[in-house]
């Protein structure tokens, strides 16, 4: 009986094709994506998560131990310590060896790797191999919010959410805001000390011109051209076992349609000093800062995009709705245009706050098509039969309408919502308030911010005919 080879030792070893490539990412950033189409290349190989960065980590740490056995030294994966050219030799040797055997398995002469872990030590991987090339895929931070929470429905765990979870107990937008900021600011970093290894690529860029991109991650790494790659990614086999999203699987194209989804995420959630910090990092990317006003925008809002004034600018969506989106405003329209002159004054009585109020009601498709309908409260009414002079002035008025907020106010309160939920929320299959919790209903309002369930909201309800709690009839 004969010992079987060392893995990839001897003549099963194929011969190397380029240096390797790392991917440093931050989870919910595209990093699937990205893995698919390096994959597709007929040089690359990319396989799911193997974790290569722990792997490093812990076999550097145990060569330090050894070889400063003895000294007190502390190891600190942060600022990686000098390893003989022994250890750094052991280590890649070992790391040549499983990779060339997955190479000559897949009939592939380069390697790539796309681990979520390999952020925390680049420099230690550099120092095994110095001619590696680093592709640093970065997202918006709200869209990485927004995609962690959604993929955690029942409490945000895994995708190295946790030990920020466990700092900000009750707070995912912190908890993912918090590992957002360490990922960046960390690549960041990394990217300006080694300009000639690195290459940014945000997500925004790699969805909405994804040839362009890859044409450019491809020369930078030295692999030929591959024009077609990335439609090409969705219809050859890649390995399915391995963490990753597992969305992709039923994906056929690139798609830009999860791009700015982050405009959901409350912006009073990150702590102050949180919020400024992972501002600074954003302006540093290209991308659009995170201000008091960020709820406010329509449409699908590009993340990349700066105008004066600091007003977004949506990148898809017609100026045309779509036949749901009209058909909610139409059937919204219809609803306020049933209450009478008298139960809109006895509203206003009811919650003062909302007198000489314009709210604005949204249906906004998921590809970005929206139009709107607004509603102006009249000045109000007390229960005791003294009237205030706006009894005539309230109506409903087609999205080409340009509402004014209330004299002296801070803003117009917003209530956006897909056709889908307006429509059901009409016809009295769901309820208002879960709508709002569950996200499916976003309301901006600017007088009231830190209270989901505010008068504005309470107001809406009774013209829509929505809320249980009835109106108190006014004394004439």
């Amino acid at each position: 009986m004969t010992d079987a080879p060392i893995l990839g030792s001897g003549p099963e070893r194929p011969p190397a094709g380029g240096p390797p490539t790392f991917i440093l990412t931050a989870s919910r950033s595209g990093s699937t994506l990205l893995r698919f189409i390096l994959d597709s290349h007929p040089d690359l190989a990319c396989p799911p998560e193997t974790m290569v960065g722990s792997t490093c980590v812990s076999m550097i740490r145990l060569i330090y131990s050894l070889e400063k056995f003895g000294v007190a030294e502390r190891f600190d994966i942060s600022a990686p310590p000098d390893i003989s050219p022994e250890g750094v030799k052991a280590i890649r040797e070992f790391l040549d060896n499983a990779y060339y055997r997955y190479l000559g398995q897949r009939g592939k002469s380069r390697w790539c790797d796309k681990s979520l872990d390999t952020y925390q030590c680049p420099d230690l991987i550099l120092q095994i191999y110095p001619e590696a090339r680093f592709i640093c895929l970065v997202r918006h931070c709200m869209d990485v919010i927004a995609s962690g929470v959604r993929n955690c429905p029942w409490g945000v765990s895994r995708y190295g959410f946790d030990p920020f979870v466990a700092q900000y107990p009750g707070n995912s937008v912190a908890a993912i805001g918090a590992y957002w900021l360490s990922c960046n600011r960390a690549i960041l970093e990394f990217c300006e000390k080694n300009p000639d290894r690195c290459t940014l690529v945000r997500y925004e860029d790699l969805v909405t011109v994804p040839e362009a991109v890859m044409a450019d991650v491809l020369d930078f790494i030295s692999a030929v051209p591959a024009p077609g790659i990335t439609r090409a990614c969705f219809t050859v086999a890649h390995e399915a076992r391995g963490p990753g999203d597992e969305k992709i699987w039923f994906t056929d194209r690139v798609s830009a349609d999860s791009m700015g989804q982050g405009v959901t995420v409350p912006p009073a959630a990150l702590p102050g000093e949180m919020r400024v910090s992972i501002n600074e990092v954003l302006a540093k990317l290209g991308y659009r800062t995170v201000g008091d006003d960020w709820q406010s925008a329509v449409g699908v809002i590009d993340p990349r995009a700066e105008v004066p004034g600091g007003d977004p600018t949506p990148v898809m969506g017609g100026d045309r709705a779509d036949a749901a989106v009209e058909a909610a405003v139409r059937a919204l329209r219809a609803r306020l245009e049933s209450v009478s002159a008298v139960m809109s004054m006895a509203i206003s009585a009811q919650w003062p706050s909302v007198a000489g109020v314009t709210v604005r009601l949204v249906a906004q498709a998921y590809g970005g098509d929206h139009a709107e309908i607004s509603w102006r409260f009249p000045e109000g009414a007390r229960h005791d039969g003294a009237h205030g002079n706006g009894a005539h002035g309230n109506g409903a008025h087609g999205n080409s309408a340009q509402p004014a907020a209330k004299d002296g106010g801070p803003g117009i309160p917003l209530m956006v919502a897909s056709p889908a939920t307006w429509m059901s929320l009409l016809d009295g299959h769901a309820n208002l308030m879960n709508e709002v919790l569950l996200g499916r209903l976003r309301c901006v309002n600017p007088n009231d911010s830190h209270r989901a369930r505010s008068d504005e909201l309470h107001a809406v309800g009774a013209l829509l005919g929505l809320a249980s709690v009835p109106v108190q009839p006014l004394a004439l």
